[in-house]
């Protein structure tokens, strides 16, 4: 597989050395600890000031913090769902990660200074509607900006407003492995950071004496020096070339954030001048396959060595082996999630088709003068069973679906993303109906007890999607009455006759009807429940939230209609026994009320 892989991490430094927004980013920095305002005494423990830099398109946002003192194996505070203490970040919990922990130092700095970024956080959100957003920091800086960062990401909607980057200079790590497996729940949020760390600044290592410190790196790093850069994605790589590369350092055993400035700016320079003029990298021979060379080319780029037999030898401290190994694994595995990211379009697609085929199925039924559910429910033709066969194909791939969004933390899965939760509701309205078809025709009570919970979450998240909008709506009309509709007519109305039932239970409930009536001499509270199912269907029909076909001859619903009626007798009379009796439902399927002719 080695053959057919390569590794863009020197081009992709090539980029970012001469890009803008890097440049200005330290250049933004460095006037904020040359110009600190009057107000903000560097001398004040825990303090926090934040900088606003303004170009064309693009607004950056620099912190720097007083003094701190750094030292090895600096404490972690765990985070955990309802954590009692400090709840800000619990965000980035999920399934598969319910806790983490982050340094108890940039902590402390949040919750001190929490008002102020507050005010910043929601200046921001309005802001990166029409303008870039990067948010940078030097030394500890970073880490309290990298902790922003995060908290702004969970405050945006990325499908309206433009992604924030986050670019910190010689910062330290703030999280454990577990903080980095959240970040990366979230699809777009790890391609947010970059951090910029030379091997011969001693802060980025400052909590790594040893590979079991815990911390653990995230994002995109720019691992450099003087001599060259390359970025690198694989935490692992990342971890053992700061720990291996801690003699390099000038020694600084208490290294201070708020007055140690190493100069980013200077390796910036030199680095962009390498890009336009790029140094040749002898390679020996067994060193070209493209994957190994690309590696060793990144690493010699980063420590400045010239030659790959070299690379052991002026570098003695460094297992090259473990850490080549650690790479060229971190490329395959992005290769197979390629693939894999691939097939997941493909079977999509798929998806769609079987999708296709089941509206086909609903039309040709309904031409039969049968709705699609009570033509599954009696199976009689030889076509259901390719219905079963599109049935069960759609419900593993939602499934699965389903299950990986509900893995993800809270913001990310709880919701899904939108287009993929509206292709889910529209499979839970057309397959759901077959699945309690299946049911009650084994002899099934009570569904709703047995109800698969894929299909119960897919409703979930688009209620409180539908909620969301119900209230934006509600508020742009507060603030501008003149967007109120005049018109209070159901659009739904002129397409009721295409459309698939509001709710995907719909056909429990007249399940639920016809066992009652068959239970009504036995059960004391089955008429009541059988005046709640009028009210309930008769609700659906106002609204227009239920197909036509319930009133072809052969319906579940007909069947129940017929039986009904027989019971109460013709002296009782309802709203929805009156559009019954009447057939004022005969225009409901062009829009019609069917209270409109009582």
């Amino acid at each position: 597989m080695n053959d057919h892989i390569s590794s863009a991490g020197l081009e992709l430094a090539n980029v970012l050395v001469t890009s803008l927004p890097l440049h200005q980013s330290w250049n933004a920095v460095l006037d904020q600890k040359q110009k600190l305002p009057p107000a903000a005494d560097p001398n004040q423990k825990m303090a926090l000031d934040i900088s606003e830099t303004k170009h064309s398109n693009t607004t950056i946002i620099s912190f720097l913090t007083s003094p701190v003192t750094l030292h090895d194996q600096q404490a972690m505070v765990s985070f955990t769902p309802k954590n009692a203490d400090f709840s800000l970040f619990e965000f980035l919990c999920g399934k598969n990660t319910p806790s983490f922990s982050i340094n108890e130092l940039a902590i402390n700095f949040f919750k001190l200074n929490l008002t102020n970024l507050d005010i910043w956080r929601k200046k921001l959100v309005e802001s990166s509607k029409s303008s870039r957003i990067v948010i940078t920091g030097h030394s500890f800086g970073g880490a309290v900006a990298t902790l922003f960062t995060l908290w702004l990401l969970q405050s945006l909607d990325l499908s309206k407003a433009k992604r924030p980057l986050c670019i910190t200079f010689g910062s330290p790590l703030i999280g454990d492995e577990q903080l980095r497996k959240c970040v990366l729940e979230f699809s777009t949020w790890s391609s947010c950071f970059l951090n910029v760390a030379s091997i011969n600044d001693p802060v980025p290592k400052v909590f790594l004496t040893s590979q079991g410190s815990g911390y653990k790196p995230f994002g995109t790093f720019l691992l450099c020096s003087s001599s060259g850069g390359s970025c690198i994605e694989d935490a692992d790589a990342i971890l053992q070339l700061l720990v291996e590369t801690s003699s390099q350092c000038v020694q600084n055993p208490v290294p201070n954030s708020g007055t140690q400035l190493f100069d980013y700016g200077k390796i910036l320079n030199d680095l962009k001048t390498k890009a336009l003029f790029r140094d040749v990298f002898e390679l020996v021979e067994e060193d070209r396959v493209p994957l190994n060379a690309g590696i060793k080319t990144q690493l010699a780029a980063i420590l400045g060595v010239l030659s790959s037999q070299s690379l052991q030898q002026q570098q003695p401290h460094i297992k090259f082996e473990s850490l080549i190994k650690k790479m060229v694994n971190h490329e395959r595995r992005l290769a197979m999630q390629k693939t894999k990211d691939y097939s997941s379009f493909l079977k999509l697609n798929e998806v769609k088709k079987y999708m296709a085929n089941m509206e086909w199925y609903k039309k040709e039924s309904k031409d039969m003068g049968i709705g699609y559910y009570d033509r599954y429910r009696n199976t009689r033709y030889p076509s259901d069973i390719n219905a079963d066969e599109f049935k069960k194909r759609l419900s593993i791939y939602w499934h699965d679906t389903v299950t990986e969004a509900e893995s993800k933390p809270q913001k990310e899965g709880g919701a899904m993303r939108i287009r993929f939760l509206y292709g889910g509701t529209n499979y839970r309205r057309m397959i759901e109906p077959l699945h309690i078809a299946e049911y009650y025709r084994e002899g099934g009570k009570n569904y709703k007890e047995k109800r698969p919970r894929h299909f119960v979450l897919l409703e979930q998240w688009f209620n409180e999607e539908e909620k969301k909008k119900r209230e934006k709506k509600e508020r742009e009309e507060r603030e501008n009455p003149q967007q109120r509709s005049a018109s209070k007519s159901n659009p739904k109305a002129n397409s009721v006759a295409s459309s698939l039932n509001d709710d995907s239970c719909f056909w429990v409930h007249v399940e639920e009807a016809l066992i009652l009536c068959d239970e009504l001499a036995s059960n004391p509270h089955a008429k009541q429940k059988l005046i709640e199912f009028e009210c309930y269907v008769l609700d659906t029909l106002k609204n227009f939230a239920v197909t036509p076909d319930i009133f072809l001859p052969q319906s579940s619903f007909m069947r129940w209609w017929n039986k009904y009626k027989e019971i109460v007798g013709s002296s009782y009379s309802s709203e929805l026994t009156e559009v019954m009796k009447r057939h004022t439902y005969r225009r409901y399927a062009d829009g019609v009320s069917v209270l409109a002719g009582l």
